[in-house]
């Protein structure tokens, strides 16, 4: 019983961990005329809440925490410049420092 408990235990801890979709990193902050993008390891993540960034400066290091989404309809949309940026997908900045 107390085994069967304890991998239960450890199953249902590893499932609410794997579902944590916020990251926290240090990152640089890449504007251009396609978009606003959050800049760690070498890839680009485009950001979908501007206005979290919108005070910062282009090339800031800030550190923050966000979450990958599917989508961003309120930016998908606009046509900025006919410029590619290769980037890893849409994130929503949870919070900034």
């Amino acid at each position: 019983m107390k085994k069967l408990l304890s991998i239960t235990t450890v199953a249902i801890l590893l499932t609410v961990l794997s579902c944590k979709k916020e990251t926290n990193k240090s990152m640089t902050v890449i504007k251009d005329c396609t978009g606003t993008y959050l800049r760690t390891e070498g890839k680009d993540f485009k950001v979908c809440n501007l206005e979290k960034l919108s005070s910062i400066s282009e090339g800031s290091q800030v550190t923050a925490t966000f979450k990958k989404i599917e989508n961003c309809p309120c930016l998908e949309d606009k046509f900025v410049c006919q410029m590619y940026h290769e980037n890893e997908g849409w994130i929503k900045i949870v919070d900034l420092k």
